[in-house]
């Protein structure tokens, strides 16, 4: 085996040398002719050519240590365009529909410019209703979340945003789980979009009424 030894003025070096066993053919690996930006990592086209680019960032994690109207999440639409976003057992304080809100500009938009459709789904099967519409000032997640009564009544999503900029409408894509109010097991899915091309920045998540009073949220960029 061979390898590329870089010798530190300190004395100590560093080097790279070649798999553990046979590559089978001859490789060659072409760098990137200038640095990536902060947080991206070294890709391959899968034929040796290298490059940096963005890949899925965890965030972390962050626990709801008090009860709460409102839950504000912003993203690092610097570096990212995409993100995912996991919602565990969020734990409604009373019945209650969940919304959401953008940040647009800087701030959490009210503009009438939110477009949702949620269908929900349960044992007895799909829901006649088609939740939400156009030209609304919040975005409709779900339908009649359970509140507290001590009894698995949590709401977990799993949320998929597209931030957007000045290529189309921005939105997101949302699947849930959670018992409703009549104790039924529900699973519900749909979209949230911004009927213009501004970029999406965060998302306030909130019930129609109450609090959420416990749970977690972990968020990843792409």
């Amino acid at each position: 085996m061979s390898n590329i030894k870089l010798v530190h003025s300190g004395g100590n070096s560093v080097s790279l040398t070649t798999p553990d066993s046979n590559p089978g053919a001859n490789r060659t690996f072409k760098l990137p002719g200038a640095d990536g930006t902060s947080g991206q990592a070294l890709v391959t086209d899968g034929s040796g050519a290298l490059s940096f680019a963005n890949t899925l960032k965890n965030f972390g994690t962050t626990t709801i240590s008090s009860a709460s109207s409102e839950i504000d999440i912003d993203f690092d639409v610097t570096n990212y365009s995409n993100f995912k976003l996991m919602l565990e057992g969020w734990n409604p304080s009373a019945d209650c529909n969940m919304y959401c809100r953008y940040k647009i500009g800087g701030s959490v938009s009210t503009a009438s410019a939110y477009a949702s459709l949620t269908i929900k789904k349960y044992a007895g099967g799909f829901d006649s209703n088609e939740y939400g519409g156009s030209n609304q000032n919040y975005g409709y997640m779900s339908h009649n979340v359970g509140g507290n009564d001590g009894n698995y009544e949590v709401y977990n999503a799993q949320l998929e945003i597209m931030t957007g900029s000045g290529t189309g409408m921005p939105f997101m894509n949302h699947n849930t789980f959670y018992k409703d109010a009549a104790g039924a097991y529900v699973h519900n899915m749909g979209i949230v979009g911004w009927q213009n091309f501004n970029q999406i920045q965060g998302i306030r998540i909130y019930p129609s009424t109450g609090n959420i009073t416990a749970g977690k949220y972990t968020l990843y960029g792409f």
